[in-house]
């Protein structure tokens, strides 16, 4: 994470390192951070002057073919166990990489048909339920962009890890084979049913996660 001299965070990237632990969190003033990360962040969250996330920009490794897409967290506060959702959209009506909340995302007058993908995890455990990416988003790393996401704003949260058990649709599982993110998930236990209505198996997209999980890269 990168911070100025008063320790103020600036921005946390997710980055795939044997140079620390997994799930390690280093705090780093802004140009030693700079020199650490340099291309190897799969997302930065970045914070504002008062600590709040605003931004989850996708790394070099996992931008989205076509879009750039911008953000809305939904908290599911009432559900047991709570839960937060990450949702995609590529639109003007919010700056790339932008992250709103809720009553800021009912202002932008999109609806349910307009995002690109979505993902939903337990804070409190870090365990992903689900994922999804609508048909014409599929295979452009939409699903690798807000896994990435996801975790970046997890680390930000100081939330537990992402991870997933061994629940998943047929793509679900050649996603998860072929994902950095692979050593965050159970092997497959449970072969769940595809998510898009009318769709067969191998037509689904792909998810690693559960609960029928279903996203693509």
């Amino acid at each position: 994470m990168a911070v100025t001299p008063q320790r103020r965070p600036l921005w946390l990237a997710v980055v795939g390192s044997p140079r620390h632990p997994g799930g390690s969190r280093v705090e780093l003033l802004a140009a030693a951070a700079e020199r650490e990360v340099g291309a190897d962040a799969a997302a930065v969250a970045e914070f504002d002057d008062e600590g709040r996330v605003v931004r989850l920009r996708p790394g070099p490794s996992t931008a989205v073919v076509d879009a750039e897409p911008w953000f809305a967290e939904i908290q599911e506060t009432s559900g047991r166990p709570p839960a937060t959702n990450l949702v995609a959209f590529a639109g003007p009506e919010r700056r790339p990489h932008e992250l709103v909340d809720e009553a800021a995302l009912a202002d932008t007058g999109v609806v349910s048909a307009d995002q690109l993908a979505a993902v939903r995890w337990y804070p409190a455990t870090g365990e992903v339920d689900q994922i999804y990416v609508q048909p014409a988003w599929r295979r452009r790393r939409i699903g690798s962009v807000l896994v990435a996401a996801a975790a970046a704003l997890s680390y930000a949260r100081g939330w537990p890890r992402l991870w997933s058990d061994g629940e998943r649709t047929e793509l679900g599982e050649r996603f998860r084979n072929g994902s950095p993110w692979r050593g965050r998930t159970a092997d497959l236990t449970h072969l769940a049913p595809p998510m898009t209505p009318g769709e067969a198996a191998p037509g689904t997209a792909a998810a690693p996660g559960s609960t029928g999980s279903s996203a693509s890269s």
